[in-house]
């Protein structure tokens, strides 16, 4: 997870010019003009019957990229006053010391677990907004219910990511390996993988977190972990959690086939080291033919790799059940914000709206053209026609992204970890246990119900807690308006 929150941070970066507006119904905006790019082609609406002042707290390693795609905003909204307060660190610590002095800012991204801010009554429900907002209809569904808590809806999906896979093209090509269909099968990824397996090359880089995305496959229902929003339960003894165990256990034990498993951090030639050379880097030099990483690692994968790849979602059992596993970090209004509409307007301007998703969508691609190694793309968080449309004309948008964004109508959350009271511990932690005694031979079907039976226990226990406060938050708020 060190590693997610490190990439995310690159993400962040690409996410600064790449979301959402506001709609008014006395303004009419033209469709997008993609021709040459330029974002001074979009004809943005100008809307003046929202005033106020909006405070958004920014990271200060994004600053310099907000302040460009905010003169866009103000043009939008010349009645609505910005002030941009840089912080720097954890959101969560921040956000503990503004409260502190009672002088919270009014819109914030974020990435950290929302239940803990939604409990500390930090944040303003948005239900009243969406409601009457006709673009709602576009935000990725599963993503924005996620941030439901007790019947109202505490944020809204910035930009999206995709659990996937990276595969070297070049490679299948020097193997004489048919280049499989972006709907393949887990048969067809593990027989790949197998046959890219020799002295020479390995059929993939690593493990990490792929039995935890292929059981999100092999299930017919539920998501991260088998988790059922509707009844706040783990599903762990559908047979998902120990097929997809056993497979990942499977490939590990194949030689050669997973490069960092060659590795030996206690010595200089290890494994790794006799079969790509002293110091190489397997991945960089194209010997590995599927990349265990996602649409987070862009920035890096795009500076690392010399050869021609591309994303490929997680293999599923069959082509028909393929699903997309999403993930979403999120913008949130803070419940002290001084003029809630205004709040609102820039809100939805930085996440889920269609003009300030095409206005930073032109801007993202023009920087792009001048640096085609960063930032080369942000997954909108809405499938707007006008959005859809412009995003899919893009060539710094690789293909299997495309693909992977035109096929959300089947998709899961891959990331409750930002959402559900106490997961670290309630679930993350068994969870691990769980896979460790699998491995170690210990009957899985057995292992899979305990963990089960322990994780819905304690946490029934943790949402209890969690769902009091937040009924009572509730309550006050409205008792308020």
């Amino acid at each position: 997870m060190k590693r997610w929150l490190c990439m995310i941070l690159t993400v962040l970066m690409a996410a600064s010019f790449l979301t959402g507006c506001s709609d008014d119904p006395q303004a009419e905006s033209s469709g997008p003009k993609g021709g040459d790019k330029e974002t001074s082609e979009y004809e943005l609406p100008v809307i003046e019957s929202v005033s106020g002042k909006v405070t958004y707290a920014v990271r200060d390693d994004v600053r310099d990229e907000t302040e460009t795609w905010l003169k866009s905003f103000e043009k939008m909204y010349p009645n609505i006053e910005v002030e941009l307060e840089e912080f720097v660190g954890d959101l969560y610590e921040f956000l503990s010391t503004r409260a502190a002095a009672s002088d919270l800012p009014d819109v914030v991204l974020g990435w950290d677990n929302l239940a803990p801010f939604v409990q500390q009554n930090w944040i303003y429900p948005l239900d009243e907004f969406l409601d009457k907002d006709e673009e709602t209809q576009y935000i990725h569904e599963v993503s924005l219910n996620g941030f439901e808590y007790c019947g109202r809806t505490y944020a809204v999906p910035a930009w999206l990511q995709f659990s996937c896979m990276v595969v070297n093209l070049d490679l299948l090509d020097t193997l004489n390996l048919d280049r499989p269909d972006y709907d393949w099968t887990i048969d067809e990824f593990t027989d790949l993988v197998k046959k890219a397996t020799n002295n020479t090359y390995s059929g993939l880089n690593h493990t990490d977190s792929l039995d935890q995305y292929l059981m999100m496959q092999i299930e017919e229902s539920g998501h991260q972990w088998g988790y059922h929003p509707e009844s706040q339960t783990f599903d762990l003894t559908s047979g998902a959690f120990e097929q997809a165990v056993s497979i990942v256990s499977d490939l590990e034990k194949q030689p050669q086939l997973v490069a960092d498993n060659m590795r030996n951090a206690d010595s200089s030639n290890d494994d790794y080291s006799k079969k790509f050379g002293a110091n190489a880097d397997a991945l960089a030099d194209g010997k590995i033919l599927v990349a265990n990483q996602s649409t987070w690692d862009d920035s890096w994968l795009c500076t690392k790799l010399n050869f021609n790849w591309d994303y490929y979602p997680i293999p599923a059992p069959t082509k028909e059940s393929s699903k997309q596993i999403v993930h979403a970090d999120y913008g949130m209004m803070l419940s002290t914000a001084q003029d809630p509409q205004a709040a609102w307007e820039f809100l939805k301007f930085l996440t889920f709206g269609k003009d300030g998703l095409i206005t930073r969508m032109n801007l993202q691609n023009k920087l792009n053209e001048n640096s085609p190694t960063n930032n080369r793309f942000t997954i909108p968080a809405s499938s707007h026609p006008d959005v859809s449309a412009l995003f899919n004309e893009y060539e710094n948008v690789p293909d299997g992204v495309k693909y992977m964004y035109n096929h959300m109508d089947k998709s899961v959350k891959g990331d409750y970890s930002k959402i559900l009271p106490d997961y670290w511990k309630v679930v993350n932690d068994n969870i691990y246990q769980a896979k460790q005694t699998m491995k170690a031979g210990t009957d899985s079907a057995a292992v899979a119900r305990e963990t089960q039976e322990k994780i819905n226990r304690e946490f029934a226990a943790a949402y209890k807690t969690f769902s009091e406060a937040v009924e009572k938050i509730q309550k006050d708020f409205e008792a308020s308006k």
